[in-house]
Order: C-alpha cells, then sequence, then structure tokens
C-alpha cells in the first residue's frame, strides 16, 4: 500500500487513466477460463464441420502486453477458433516473448463442448508462463501500469512449464463444476528490470525464490451465482480444492481449499454496497512457498504494509458503502478485516487486523484513491493507496 508520501504514484495515476481502458482487468477468481476472449480479427471463411471444428466458429486474434519485474516487457500474439455458444476457445496458440529474461513463453489448447448449450466441456492445455498465485490481490491490467509508472510490481512470480486437462458441467449460468489435473515444473524466477517512468525506489524490490520442483496436482472447483455480478447486484460464491502428491508422483505434497464469496446490492438510486470474504485453508501436508497466502496492503488490508503476514491459512473480509457525488464521481467508506498464519489450528490465536477508511472512485473504474488508518495501532499514519481497476 502506497503512503501519504508518495506524490509521484498519484501523478502517475492520474496520467495513466486513459491507458487503464486498454488493459482489461480479469476477474478474480479461480474459475475464470485460461485465455480471454479476443477481439474479432475476420470471420472465418468456412461455417461448416469439414474442419472438425464446431459450427459457427470464428477465427480471433489474441493480443496483449505486460509489464513486471521478472519478464520486463512482454508481448502476446496468438490466434483462437471462438464460438458464440461457449465463453472458451475451442482452439487456441498464443506466444509471449519476455525481454528481460529472454525467454519465449507459450500457451496452447483447446475446449471441446458438448449439446447445444453447451452444458459439459473437455479440454486441455500445454505451457511455459509465468505463474503467479497473486491474481486475486491485482490484476494483470493494473500491475502493469504500476510496474511502468511508479516501478511498483505487487505480484511475486515463478515460472511453470507442463500441461493441465479439464472437464467443466454448466447445466446453468449460475452454477459451474469443474475438475482437472495438472503436472507442471516450478521454477524460481529473480528480478531482471529496473525500467520504470517514476517510483519511489531505485530499484524494483526482489522476486522471491520458490521451492523448485515438480508438481502434480488434481483440482476441483465449484462455483454458484453468476460468473459475473451485475449491476443490479447479487451474490457470487466459488471454492476451489488442491491436491498435490500422492497418488501422482511429484516433489510436493499437500492438501488445500479456497473460497470466495461476494456480494453487491443496490440500497438506492445513488448508493450501493459490496463486500467480500476470500478465505483459505491448508488441510494437509506442507505448501511450498510459491504456495502460501500473504495479507496486508493493497487488495487486502488497507492500512497495512504490503504483505505484512503470511501463512498457509488466511482470511479478508472486506466492505464498501459507495455514495454518487456527482455525476460519475462515488465516495465511499470501507472496512478491512483480515489475517495470514501458520497451522488450522491457531485461529483462535490471531488477533486479525483491522482497517477503516474512505475513498473516491471515477464511476466503477478505472481508478480510486483511498485513505486507510490501522484501527489496532494508534500510532500507525494513515496511508493513501491508489487503484487503476476495481477494489475486489
Amino acid at each position: 500500500m502506497l503512503r501519504a508520501r508518495s506524490p509521484g504514484i498519484l501523478a502517475a495515476a492520474a496520467w495513466a487513466l486513459a491507458a487503464a481502458h486498454a488493459l482489461a482487468a480479469q476477474p478474480d477468481s479461480s474459475l475464470t477460463r485460461e485465455v480471454p476472449v479476443p477481439a474479432v480479427v475476420r470471420p472465418a471463411d468456412w461455417e461448416t464441420l469439414s474442419t472438425g471444428l464446431p459450427e459457427e466458429a470464428r477465427l480471433r486474434s489474441i493480443l496483449g502486453f505486460r509489464y513486471n519485474r521478472v519478464d520486463g516487457p512482454a508481448p502476446t500474439a496468438g490466434a483462437a477458433f471462438q464460438t458464440g455458444r461457449s465463453p472458451a476457445p475451442v482452439l487456441f496458440a498464443q506466444g509471449t516473448y519476455a525481454y528481460s529474461r529472454k525467454r519465449p513463453l507459450y500457451e496452447a489448447g483447446f475446449t471441446v463442448p458438448f449439446g447445444d448449450r453447451p452444458e459439459l466441456s473437455i479440454g486441455a492445455v500445454v505451457y511455459r508462463r509465468t505463474a503467479t498465485e497473486d491474481d486475486w490481490i491485482a490484476t494483470p491490467g493494473e500491475n502493469t501500469l504500476f510496474a511502468l509508472f511508479a516501478r511498483t510490481d505487487y505480484r511475486d512470480y515463478y515460472e511453470a512449464q507442463g500441461g493441465r486437462v479439464h472437464a467443466a458441467w454448466s447445466p446453468g449460468s449460475d452454477f459451474e463444476l469443474q475438475g482437472g489435473a495438472r503436472i507442471e515444473t516450478e521454477r524460481t524466477l529473480s528480478t531482471r528490470t529496473r525500467i520504470s517512468l517514476t517510483g519511489r525506489h531505485p530499484v524494483f524490490r526482489p522476486n522471491p525464490s520458490i521451492h523448485d520442483g515438480d508438481d502434480q496436482a488434481f483440482t476441483l472447483g465449484v462455483r454458484v451465482g453468476p460468473a459475473e455480478l451485475p449491476l443490479r447486484g447479487g451474490v457470487h460464491g466459488e471454492a476451489q480444492y488442491e491436491r498435490s502428491g500422492d497418488p501422482l508422483q511429484g516433489d510436493f505434497e499437500y492438501g488445500r481449499a479456497r473460497g470466495a464469496i461476494r456480494y453487491q446490492a443496490r440500497l438506492a438510486p445513488t448508493r450501493s454496497l459490496r463486500a467480500r470474504l476470500v478465505a483459505g485453508s491448508t488441510l494437509t501436508g506442507a505448501l511450498p512457498v510459491q504456495k502460501l497466502w500473504y495479507v496486508g496492503g493493497i487488495g487486502t488490508l488497507r492500512g497495512h504494509d504490503f504483505k505484512s503476514s503470511a501463512g498457509d491459512q488466511f482470511f479478508v473480509a472486506n466492505a464498501e458503502l459507495y455514495q454518487r457525488a456527482r455525476k460519475n464521481l462515488y465516495v465511499f467508506s470501507f472496512l478491512d478485516c483480515g489475517a495470514a498464519w501458520f497451522g488450522s489450528d491457531n485461529l483462535s490465536r490471531q488477533q486479525p487486523g483491522l482497517d477503516a477508511g474512505l475513498g473516491v472512485r471515477i464511476a466503477g473504474g478505472p481508478a480510486a484513491v483511498t485513505i486507510a488508518k490501522n484501527l489496532r495501532d494508534g500510532d500507525s499514519k494513515p496511508r493513501v493507496g491508489v487503484r487503476l481497476g476495481d477494489t475486489f
């Protein structure tokens, strides 16, 4: 979280608002598709099954760009065949070049939908990519802007190379059950770049080392509620269980579960409420370093230092009350509570962090400025934070 004495990032954020519209924010969900729906380039010249692809498949381009402290500038290009009835590409391939570490990355796969709706789909993907466990803290687009303009990277990374198979059953838009298995090799990455427009520090913070090895795991996930909450409000819940090790042969042995519930309600034409609860627990074994959860700072406890606590257990609860002050300008108050710790039996020993604050947001995005205070530490200073995407 950025302190009040960091004027450089506030100026950079204002300068970057136009760029924020161009970088798509990905939803905070472990069940989202692995490749975003790309923009249409041109329709295919055929609409038959003669090529083995579903009817009405269209060729679409995949174009992207990210910037972080391990890859540096990393443009992405590829193509996908997509149908209007399925949110996942029928067939796709994309390549990324990480300039700072001179490393080509790739991802390719397919999804086969069954039925007219369709309710069932199966697929597979192979990849070598820069992976992170911090998607729920900051989105790729937002993090790219901070890295480019403020020399601040809110995510930690490792390289993952391998493959994954998956199957999903979705009998309705408000329910999805997904299962899969992955086999991948995970390697430590180091900070390779320092270039940024401005920043409080002269260099990026180091990227932490991980436990290198082969991770072989089964996954099971469920979503209840719409994939994205409508403006009128609603409830969305998801949960995922991940089991690494026996009966698969890998270097890690653990079983962990993570869940999230989001709630949104329109209390009046000019007032709304949003809330979120995210929690995770390691049920068996020991998590490798790269799988630990962190709490503190942006996206979690806005009155605390960034990633001030870590553990194999965690929870974060956030609530925000919005009031429209004028057209396209909202003021809001918020309350954050959360903790991360080790040991599933140690919850009763925790004293969760508790923060409160005020903020100003431009419409539903793309930017907000907040000021937060740690309520459990009377001597703590208020912290000013900037978001270039949605808060949660």
